[in-house]
């Protein structure tokens, strides 16, 4: 957890003083995109803020003047958040990517649309029960998810993130590609 240190007045009215370098840094050399959650504008103008802050609390008059020193803190510590924030971005799997590869996973093929929404959820919530730990639960939101219920419901209900909820169904998957029962009663109904 990081520490939190409040501002002198001198600090806070330095930082309140020079706002405009986070919106400099903002129009120069970070850009903003709103497709992107936590890159809007209004996210890196906080974050930046909070930079800004941040320099106001180490800044040492002695070595120059603030609104150079804080300019590339702010910067370096936006470049820092845009960095950490894509890489997460990079490795969530969206839901359009992965309902149509749950059930192709499964190798279900020779059965009508009408009999994978009605049968496929009970013989997942039957194999769930020879599981247990992730895989379990990932059976468990691979049957919920095959009813029907978005990926985002299914993390909500199951009090996890959905990259965690999409890493179980993955495990669960792996797990179920190669349980021969599941599979021949998969096939069979």
């Amino acid at each position: 957890m990081k520490c939190v240190k409040r501002l002198t007045a001198d600090q806070q009215r330095l930082a309140e003083e020079n706002l405009t370098i986070v919106e400099r840094v903002l129009r120069f050399d970070i850009n903003a995109n709103p497709c992107v959650a936590g890159l809007g504008y209004e996210d890196l103008y906080q974050e930046g803020c909070v930079w800004l802050c941040n320099a106001a609390l180490t800044f040492d008059p002695a070595r120059g003047s603030f609104a150079s020193y804080a300019r590339q803190v702010v910067q370096n510590g936006l470049v820092s958040y845009c960095r950490n924030l894509t890489g997460k971005q990079s490795r969530m799997i969206s839901l359009a990517e992965m309902e149509p590869t749950a059930l192709a996973a499964l190798e279900v093929q020779h059965s009508t649309p009408f009999d994978i929404e009605c049968e496929t959820p009970l013989l997942l919530a039957a194999a769930e029960s020879q599981y247990s730990g992730v895989t379990r639960k990932g059976v468990h939101a691979l049957a919920l998810q095959v009813s029907g219920i978005p990926l985002t419901a299914v993390a909500t209900r199951m009090s996890a993130p959905p990259n965690h909820v999409s890493a179980w169904i993955s495990r669960a998957v792996h797990k179920l590609r190669n349980d021969e029962s599941f599979l021949s009663s998969l096939h069979e109904n």
